[in-house]
């Protein structure tokens, strides 16, 4: 089931089957834009041993990457865009999301693994919820996971490199440089009455 009602929902120790990231495994999530002809839409694929090759408390790399296309699809939106990752994962039941980028922090329950929850449903919803929430923009989605420890290595130094880049950019503009500023309820999902004013001079996450 996928809610904005199992947003606040935790996962413990004791009732998780399998997590990722968190600094105790290597984990990063990507989302990036490509041209319209190199995405499949609906396109998921899982590189690497799934969620049930491991026993329950146990824990893996993982690594989650986002590519998307649409006509009106802009580089500047990517950033946005992979933040909602974290939106999209917690409002699967028996999936619990925290962090970002190359801190992310992901378990499963054993209550969605005894139901049969594998990687590529993180896929499958990922797609439909980028579909739903983001068509004005986007016309193609697919996603990869792979949970292989060097390949996600080797993506994670990609994607590292990107995150500075996008840091970078953002460093070099002030609050005066622009003439919107924007509002953020991530958080909201943890702390209900949070609200961030997001500018050049104040990121927030």
């Amino acid at each position: 089931a996928c809610s904005p009602a199992f947003e606040g929902e935790r996962i413990r120790k004791d009732d998780m089957h399998i997590e990722f990231g968190g600094q105790r495994t290597p984990s990063f999530e990507w989302l990036r834009m490509l041209d319209i002809a190199e995405v499949e839409d609906g396109k998921i694929e899982v590189k690497g041993p799934d969620v049930d090759s491991v026993q329950a408390g146990g824990r893996m790399p993982l690594g989650v990457v986002v590519e998307v296309a649409g006509r009106k699809m802009q580089a500047d939106f990517e950033p946005v865009l992979e933040r909602q990752i974290h939106t999209f994962m917690n409002e699967a039941q028996g999936l619990w999301h925290m962090g970002q980028r190359n801190i992310n922090w992901i378990r499963i329950s054993k209550d969605a693994a005894k139901a049969g929850f594998k990687l590529e449903h993180i896929g499958k919803l990922l797609h439909a919820m980028y579909h739903e929430q983001y068509s004005s923009i986007l016309d193609k989605v697919q996603v990869k996971i792979f949970t292989d420890e060097k390949q996600i290595l080797k993506l994670r130094e990609q994607a590292v490199k990107v995150y500075a880049a996008r840091d970078a950019r953002l460093a070099g503009m002030t609050d005066e440089d622009i003439d919107t500023f924007y509002s953020c309820t991530l958080c909201q999902s943890f702390a209900p009455n949070h609200v961030c004013v997001i500018s050049p001079e104040r990121p927030g996450l």
